[in-house]
């Protein structure tokens, strides 16, 4: 049933109950105190509990620095130099070789001379 207009709608007991006073400027702005923060502390580790686990001992990521991500970065490209530089070992062969090895030189096909041409020209065509 709705209230009617002339009627209040919350019954004084209702605010007296409802009051609350505000903390002072200088209360707000001093930080808290050790039993304050223990307080806090346990309050947010009872209400975090689920299952049995300790998700208040969780750390919590945060963003890497940029030192952080400049010394990832040089790391990277010095695993790979390594990488690169022991591939490259091992494909250079063996270093302990007792007989030179000796170049692989293209053969030529041994060719008859050509014939000698009987008539020289004399003259140059022209272009």
């Amino acid at each position: 049933m709705a209230a009617d207009f002339d009627e209040p709608v919350f019954d004084e007991n209702f605010v007296r109950s409802a009051t609350f006073t505000e903390p002072s400027a200088s209360e707000r702005a001093r930080s808290p105190g050790k039993r304050e923060r223990r307080r806090d502390r346990r309050a947010a580790r009872r209400a975090g509990r689920s299952g049995g686990l300790r998700s208040g001992r969780r750390r919590r990521r945060r963003e890497p620095s940029h030192r952080l991500a400049v010394f990832q970065v040089l790391a990277g490209i010095l695993v790979l130099f390594a990488i690169s530089f022991a591939l490259w070992w091992w494909n250079s062969g063996s270093r302990n070789t007792e007989e030179p090895v000796r170049p692989v030189v293209p053969t030529v096909p041994n060719s008859p001379a050509p014939a000698p041409t009987t008539a020289a020209p004399t003259e140059i065509p022209e272009v």
